[in-house]
């Protein structure tokens, strides 16, 4: 009785291995739209049903860059951000010349008119010329004499001219410079108003104006 169960045992077993194999040889010989996965392994995708077809893009038109959260870097695949064209540089305007120059030379009747507005008269002849005669109430700022800077010291503690107060200045008219190079010297002092009488003492004589002798 024993060895009888025992044998059919043996029987089941045999004829259960024997359906394994044979399910295992027609799985393995079936097609793979057919075929069972087993368990634990990986199922690949039947080419007969593919995964869902990318939908195609319209030609000209970008993909939307993805928001980004702040504090956070750059996402992957993101578009490139578009950083703004530098501003064009803004030409440094050239300044224009003022009106008129802080030098101009005068006529005789300008001279006149200056001299009764009470306009100073800076005389830039040698001290021996200005003691022979000058324009009356006229300063002696000799260009050529070692003490020149002392005479324009006094003449402006005196009349304290402001820079753009008008001064008269003049020579012996003619080819005379002396008159300029005062100017020159009062430039630099910051002067800006600077009338030099271009025919000079012997035209103011002429003319007959008020004149005086005597050194200062």
């Amino acid at each position: 009785m024993l060895h009888d169960s025992r044998s059919t045992s043996i029987r089941i077993l045999a004829l259960a291995g024997l359906a394994l194999l044979a399910a295992l040889l027609s799985n393995r010989l079936a097609s793979p739209a057919r075929r069972l996965a087993w368990a634990g392994s990986a199922v690949p995708l039947s080419p007969a049903s593919p995964g869902p077809a990318a939908t195609p893009r319209p030609e000209g038109i970008r993909p939307e860059p993805v928001a980004q959260e702040p504090g956070k870097g750059p996402l992957p695949h993101s578009a490139p951000s578009r950083k703004s064209p530098p501003p064009a540089s803004i030409a440094t305007p050239i300044p224009e010349p003022p009106s008129s120059s802080p030098v101009r030379e005068v006529s005789r009747d300008e001279a006149w008119e200056a001299f009764q507005a009470g306009t100073p008269f800076l005389d830039a002849r040698r001290g021996a010329e200005f003691a022979e005669g000058h324009v009356a109430g006229a300063w002696s700022t000799p260009v050529w004499e070692a003490d020149l800077e002392d005479r324009l010291l006094s003449f402006k503690a005196a009349r304290r001219p402001g820079s753009e107060d008008p001064i008269v200045i003049y020579c012996s008219g003619g080819d005379c410079r002396d008159s300029h190079l005062l100017a020159e010297r009062l430039l630099r002092d910051g002067y800006f108003h600077l009338l030099v009488f271009r025919d000079g003492y012997p035209a103011w004589v002429a003319q007959g104006h008020p004149i005086e002798k005597g050194r200062p």
